[in-house]
Formats: structure tokens, sequence, C-alpha cells
């Protein structure tokens, strides 16, 4: 493999890298597909087909088995930094994408620090399929260390990737506040969050929770200055209310109606594909808070009726 790796030819080392990682694949034969596109950065993240959107409701989470030492995965690091340096942007979308596979062989913190540090420098890549990539397998990593323990994900998620979904929330690029929001929709959608983050005690008022970080982190680009990232906060939110409790989902109407006002009232905005997920989004909590208050009642037909005449009246309004 060490041998293939430093092939002259951009695509036999980049079979290699995926070599490793389709041995690593216990339960999965579907290779998830690739961005494969130019350095697309004026593309709106809408325009390009989610990895995580309704197969991620359905999914398989894939069995990462470890066909490698964690001596192994150490000696293979300097050669996928080296691949993650390539002019070939191909090659280092190809390093980046056998991370999941090499966390999977690990049982020590600091080999994961040491991978993550190269899936985070290449969300900083020149090329957007790369930087996507990148803030996929970064997210996802977290998956492939199931076996592991949810506190071992946990940890994934918490010591590494929300710091870099922070620094993205804060970057003046704002390719990179699109990388933010595209980080939480992966996470949320693929479920990588330990099953006690959901917890209602764990996230009691007052409590601020990875779960509820990764909400304030989406909702403080509601204001962005890009009307492009404005109408991702509405349509990432949208894809993963199903995730939230009744009391984010007040907090998320909340923001999306102030959105609305503002986006009405500042001149220079009032873009309508902001309004549009900004309503779409509301429309999705009402509908889940009108079922949670729902399953909470003893059915009665003409309260239920009221109940549908309200939330139609809400949506005329808007």
């Amino acid at each position: 493999v060490q041998k293939l790796l430093h092939d002259p030819d951009p695509e036999v080392t980049s079979s290699a890298l995926r070599a490793v990682t389709n041995a690593s694949r216990g339960a999965s034969k579907d290779i998830r597909p690739r961005f494969d596109t130019e350095d697309d950065d004026s593309k709106s993240i809408t325009s390009m087909q989610s990895h995580t959107t309704a197969s991620s409701v359905e999914k398989k989470d894939p069995v990462f088995l470890p066909v490698l030492s964690e001596e192994q995965v150490l000696r293979l690091l300097p050669t996928l930094s080296d691949l993650a340096n390539s002019k070939q942007w191909r090659v280092r979308q190809s390093a980046v994408e056998i991370v999941p596979a090499l966390l999977g062989c690990t049982n020590k913190f600091e080999t994961r620090a040491d991978i993550a540090r190269m899936c985070i420098r290449l969300t900083s890549d020149r090329v957007d399929a790369v930087r996507k990539t990148a803030a996929e397998c970064l997210c996802l990593g977290g998956s492939s260390l199931g076996s592991h323990g949810e506190d071992v994900s946990g940890e994934w998620i918490t010591a590494l990737v929300i710091p870099q979904i922070q620094a993205c929330a804060k970057h003046a690029d704002y390719r990179q506040r699109l990388l933010c929001l595209k980080m939480v929709e992966v996470i949320l959608l693929n479920d990588v969050c330990p099953s006690k983050w959901k917890d209602e005690s764990a996230n009691a008022e007052g409590k601020n929770t990875p779960l509820r970080e990764l909400l304030k982190l989406t909702l403080s680009l509601a204001d962005d200055r890009i009307a492009n990232v404005r109408l991702n906060v509405g349509r990432v939110l949208c894809s993963v209310i199903h995730v939230f409790a009744e009391d984010e989902c007040r907090v998320i109407k909340y923001a999306m109606l102030q959105q609305l006002k503002k986006e009405k009232s500042v001149e220079g905005r009032q873009d309508r594909d902001v309004n549009y997920f900004a309503n779409k989004c509301l429309e999705k909590v009402r509908s889940k808070m009108h079922a949670v208050e729902a399953d909470a009642t003893p059915a009665d037909p003409e309260n239920t009726r009221t109940s549908s005449a309200v939330v139609e009246s809400e949506r005329q309004v808007i």
C-alpha cells in the first residue's frame, strides 16, 4: 500500500487510498458518492446534492473493521499528510476520504487528534469538493468509533469537531460559514450525536449541551451579511428539526420570525430565498409542535379541526 501511495500516477494513488477504505467496510457495500466538481464556490450548498438527504433516514451505518494496527496507522499518517498537499485535488480528496476507516483502527485519542488535524487542514482547501469531503469525513468520523462506545464517539465530536465548527462560524470567509452549516447538518442527519445528548434531562433549561451548542452556532448565522448563508440556516434547520425537543423548537421559531422581520425591514435585503426557507422552517416547527401537543392531550375531533385551522391561518399570515 505504501508503495502504491507514492506512485506518480494520481489515479493509482487515489485507488490505493480507496482500497484501504473499502477493505475496512464490513457491512456497507455501497460506496458513498463523491463530490465530482471543479472549484465551484459560486454555487450554493443547496445547489449541490447533499450526501445526507433522504438516504440518511433509512441508512445503515457502515461498520469499519480494523484492517490496520494503530502502529500501521501512525506510519501511514506522514504519507497521507504529503498526499493532502498534492497538486491534484482528487488525490487530496481521496486522502481525506480514508479518515473514517483509519479512525476505526485507533484506540488512542492522540492518534485520532493527528488524523483530525489533516481533516481540519483540508476544510480550508481552495477546491469546494475537497472542503466538503473533508468536513463530512471529520463529522462522520465519530460514527466509525461506535464500536468503542458512545463516550469515545462523543469525545471525537466535542473535543475535535465542535471546535472546528465554532471556528468556521466566526470565519471571515463566507465559504467557511457555509461549511459550518454543512457540518451541523451532517452530524444531526446521520445521528452521529450520542443518544444521551438528546435525553430530556440532559437538555434541561439552562444547560448548554453539545446539541444546543450546534443549534446556537446555526442560529448565530441567521443574521449573516451574505444571503446564501442566511438561507442555508433555514434550509438546514428544516432538514434536522426532528432532532430537537419542544424547547429548542420554540427557540428556532423565534429566530426564524426575527429573520423574516429583519429581511423585510433592513434595506438591501428582501431576499426571497431567505424568506422561503425561513417560512418552510416555521411550517416544520409548527407541525412538530402541533403533533407534540396532540400526543399530550386526549383525542377530540372538534379540537383537532380547530387546531388545524389555527395552523393554516398562521401559514397564511406569513
